[in-house]
């Protein structure tokens, strides 16, 4: 099984004509390939409605259950507003960069098990990290820091926060030596096989030669899952 994500963000998207756009140029769905969709909170309900072949999936989660944290959106919240609520991402960079670490992450993970929705954990080292040759350490602690309690991901995306947004995805020496610290720290725990995707940049242009990659699973895309042409062209190439 392949999976291709949208990441809308937080962007305004005109729904019906993203689905129409979606569907004139994404011509058959396929059953070895599950697209999931990531909207805003406030869509989540429109969209579970009208994207009928799609899972459907929220982009964060607050890792409390209730009480007086403003402005934050619970998981029985996120399945209040969409019955059809499959996953939720955790763990993407601008959160943590928001101040979520390894502990929130893992709570909010928590949450989300209490509520049987599946977290789709992100993780991903800056440049900083990356030049100074500390990646495989980063990505080991986050790691062993959120399995340490017992949880466990659907989906684990590398996500390069050197590439986010840059309109350049990493190479395909970096996505392979993420991936194999990923993959060697699953089988090191005897932990079995999640799905490994990638995120940073990903386009029509990139996404052969990044889906050539014997041991990735999937993509999670930004920016340019906002255009339903764009994304059904990416999905086309899977």
């Amino acid at each position: 099984m392949k999976y291709l994500i949208a990441n809308w963000k937080m962007n305004s998207i005109d729904i019906e004509k993203w689905k129409n756009e979606f569907e004139d140029h994404y011509k058959k769905f396929k059953d070895s390939i599950e697209i999931i969709v990531c909207p805003n909170f406030i869509d989540l309900s429109e969209c579970s409605e009208k994207f009928i072949n799609f899972n459907i999936g929220a982009q964060d989660v607050s890792c409390h259950s209730e009480g007086s944290f403003t402005g934050q959106i619970s998981a029985k919240q996120l399945l209040g507003a969409s019955k059809r609520l499959k996953y939720c991402i955790v763990g993407h960079s601008e959160a943590r960069s928001k101040g979520d670490n390894n502990l929130i992450v893992r709570e909010k993970s928590e949450q989300l098990r209490n509520n049987k929705i599946e977290p789709i954990l992100c993780i991903g080292e800056d440049k900083d990290i990356l030049s100074k040759g500390k990646r495989e350490s980063f990505l080991l602690e986050q790691l062993n820091s959120y399995f340490e309690t017992g949880l466990y991901p659907r989906l684990i995306a590398y996500e390069p926060i050197w590439a986010i947004g840059t309109g350049r995805a990493a190479d395909q020496k970096n996505i392979i030596e993420a991936l194999e610290i990923i993959s060697n720290f699953l089988e090191s725990k005897k932990l079995k096989k999640i799905p490994l995707l990638y995120g940073g940049s990903v386009s029509t242009e990139n996404i052969e030669e990044i889906m050539s990659l014997s041991n990735l699973a999937g993509c999670l895309v930004g920016n340019s899952s906002l255009d339903g042409k764009e994304f059904a062209r990416i999905a086309e190439k899977f």
